[in-house]
């Protein structure tokens, strides 16, 4: 008898392929019968590799109607083939059709992805927590002066203003000029005998002329 494929489906999930099976039936003179009817038990091998690959085949033996193939790597397309083989009669039935499916992402967060968000959380904090602060010192300041001015306006300008305006003047009249005092002096320097006679006769010029200033200064 002919040991005919199994029927195989084949799911992704969490980083890992889950392979179903049901199957197979023997081929006798055009007939379907059971396996067990034959042979009793047996057992499914399971055959995967890399698609697009060499064709590095790995495979596993199971007793069971399903099989979760794990530690396969992420975002690659696996496929896969399966087989009954019952080894009492060193015997293999055919492969199934060739099925391949696509991993998905294991759940497990890769190493330099945490590093990466531990650096850049980092970053985040070391530049957040200055530009936050300098941000409230500025608006406190500006805060402070619009409404709470530094500057006190002087205390004689304020009583100044709050009088009422009155007709006297605002300011005091300029002082009034103020008299002069002087005294005369009269300088006589030494000259030689021959000179004296006109020099007695400009010294008593000049008696007259101050004579007749003081006498105008008088009479005005």
């Amino acid at each position: 008898a002919v040991i005919g494929p199994p029927d195989v489906k084949v799911k992704s999930d969490s980083g890992s392929l889950h392979v179903d099976f049901i199957g197979p039936f023997t081929e006798h003179e055009h007939d379907k019968w059971s396996l067990k009817q034959y042979y009793g038990s047996w057992n499914y091998r399971i055959l995967y590799w890399k698609k697009d690959s060499n064709k590095e085949v790995t495979h596993i033996d199971s007793k069971h109607n399903s099989e979760v193939l794990s530690q396969l790597e992420p975002w690659t397309i696996y496929c896969i083939q399966v087989q009954a083989v019952i080894p009492e009669w060193n015997k293999a039935g055919k492969l199934s059709e060739e099925l391949c499916e696509q991993t998905t992402h294991n759940g497990v967060t890769p190493v330099w992805l945490i590093v990466t968000v531990l650096i850049g959380s980092m970053l985040v904090v070391v530049i957040s927590v200055p530009v936050c602060f300098f941000s409230f010192l500025y608006l406190y300041r500006l805060t402070k002066h619009v409404f709470c001015p530094s500057y006190i306006f002087p205390q004689h300008l304020k009583e100044f203003l709050s009088k009422p305006p009155s007709g006297s003047q605002l300011f005091s009249p300029l002082p009034q000029e103020e008299h002069l005092f002087y005294d005369k002096l009269t300088v006589v320097s030494e000259e030689p005998k021959n000179h004296s006679d006109e020099t007695g006769d400009e010294a008593s010029k000049t008696t007259e002329h101050l004579q007749d200033s003081e006498q105008e200064d008088s009479d005005s």
